[in-house]
């Protein structure tokens, strides 16, 4: 199997210690210039341990993009970049080009304390990088808890309020907003974007939907709402926030 090619890097100055990623700046980046730079290298310097990194670690529109998804955050939870890119690829940079190395390494310092700390609102926010074959684009997951404390899951909606916020290159940008409750067995998911998907996606995303609740168990409903979306802006200023409603 051919490795994909990495991504192009431009030369840019190379960033110091003074001048640390700040959150802005991270939560407004498009994409992740340090991990495109460890793709370039590992291209060039082992093709084997690149096409590893692709094929295991970097989480990719298919069918392992949950699992890869989740590996990174438990290893952004960690803060070490080693973890999740591995021994392998950790050595051939070390040997390499160790800069590159310290610099991903900064990077993922930052995005784990970034993910730690809560934005307006409560929310937690972690970027999550997506490989589509020739760009990294990035993906972010904003959670936080949703209804008091003492409200119990039959009365209301207390439960875990998450999205998942990215922009594609052919539908734009795209929300998916929803709220698990009743201890994980209900899920009610918005699907939010620019323009009104076709009601072929539309039809596909709801039966995806449907067969994943009859092998779980999982109750609930998917909706779609467009023009206006109605994104939710956690890095403004939500406030409480509401639950999602469907719209279907």
């Amino acid at each position: 199997m051919p490795l994909p090619r990495p991504p192009e890097v431009a030369t840019t100055a190379p960033r110091t210690a003074a001048a640390p990623l700040t959150r802005d700046v991270v939560l407004r980046a498009p994409d992740w210039p340090g991990l495109r730079e460890v793709m370039q290298v590992l291209a060039e310097a082992d093709p084997a341990v690149a096409r590893q990194l692709v094929e295991q670690v970097l989480p990719r529109p298919e069918g392992r993009l949950t699992t890869t998804m989740l590996f990174f955050l438990s290893a952004l939870r960690a803060g070490d970049v080693r973890s999740w890119v591995g021994d392998s690829a950790t050595r051939v940079l070390q040997r390499v080009r160790p800069d590159v190395l310290a610099r991903i390494g900064d990077d993922f310092t930052q995005l784990s304390r970034i993910a730690e700390e809560p934005a307006r609102g409560d929310w937690r926010i972690a970027q999550i990088p997506l490989y589509t074959g020739a760009e990294i684009e990035q993906i972010r997951l904003m959670m936080r808890h949703h209804g008091a404390d003492d409200e119990d899951d039959t009365g209301g909606a207390k439960g875990t309020w998450f999205i998942l916020d990215v922009t594609l290159s052919r539908l734009g940008r795209m929300q998916l907003d929803g709220l698990v409750r009743s201890g994980g067995k209900h899920l009610d998911l918005v699907v939010r974007s620019e323009r009104p998907l076709p009601q072929v996606m539309r039809d596909d995303i709801r039966g995806i939907f449907h067969d994943a609740a009859e092998l779980t168990g999982l109750a609930g409903g998917v909706g779609f709402q467009a023009a206006p979306p109605g994104f939710v802006e956690v890095a403004a200023d939500p406030g409480d926030g509401v639950a999602p409603d469907l719209i279907v």
